[in-house]
C-alpha cells in the first residue's frame, strides 16, 4: 500500500506518494486548485491504490487551528467523503519554507508545493515508524 501526502493551498495543491513499503516519500504533482482538482486527486488515489492520506494543516504560531486550517478540513471532507480512505492530519508549519531554503534557485516557485507535500508525508512516515517501534518495545 502507498500513502499520499497533500499540501493544500488556495491556489495550488502539492501531491506526494510513498513507496510501497511506506518508507520514503516522493514529490509527484502540483495541481491548480480549481474545479478539476478533485477528479485529478481521486484519479491518483485509484492509480496508486492509496488507502491512507496525510494532509498538512496550517496551524497558527500558537498551535491552534486558524481559518485556513478549517478551510483545508472542509475541502478534504468534501473531496474524500465518498472514498474509502483514512485521513490523517499533520502540522505543516514551515513546510513551504524548507524546500524554498534548500531548492529555491533550482525549482520553479509553483513546483515547491509538491516538495512541501513530500516533507509532510516524510514527517508522517517517520512519526509512524517511531510509534511502531515504541509499541514493539512496550510488548
Amino acid at each position: 500500500m502507498r500513502i499520499m501526502g497533500l499540501d493544500i493551498g488556495d491556489k495550488r495543491i502539492g501531491v506526494a506518494v510513498s513507496d510501497e513499503l511506506e518508507i520514503t516519500s516522493f514529490p509527484l504533482e502540483v495541481y491548480e486548485n480549481d474545479n478539476k482538482v478533485s477528479g485529478k486527486i481521486k484519479d491518483l488515489v485509484n492509480k496508486y491504490n492509496i488507502k491512507n492520506i496525510v494532509i498538512g494543516l496550517p496551524y497558527t504560531l500558537r498551535g491552534e487551528l486558524g481559518p485556513q486550517a478549517k478551510n483545508v478540513i472542509d475541502f478534504v471532507n468534501n473531496l474524500f467523503r465518498d472514498m474509502d480512505v483514512r485521513i490523517d492530519y499533520i502540522d505543516e508549519r514551515y513546510t513551504t519554507k524548507m524546500p524554498l531554503k534548500f531548492l529555491g534557485k533550482f525549482v520553479k516557485r509553483k513546483e515547491i508545493d509538491k516538495f512541501s507535500a513530500a516533507i509532510i508525508l516524510s514527517d508522517y512516515l517517520k512519526r509512524r515508524k517511531k510509534e511502531i517501534e515504541n509499541t514493539k518495545q512496550e510488548d
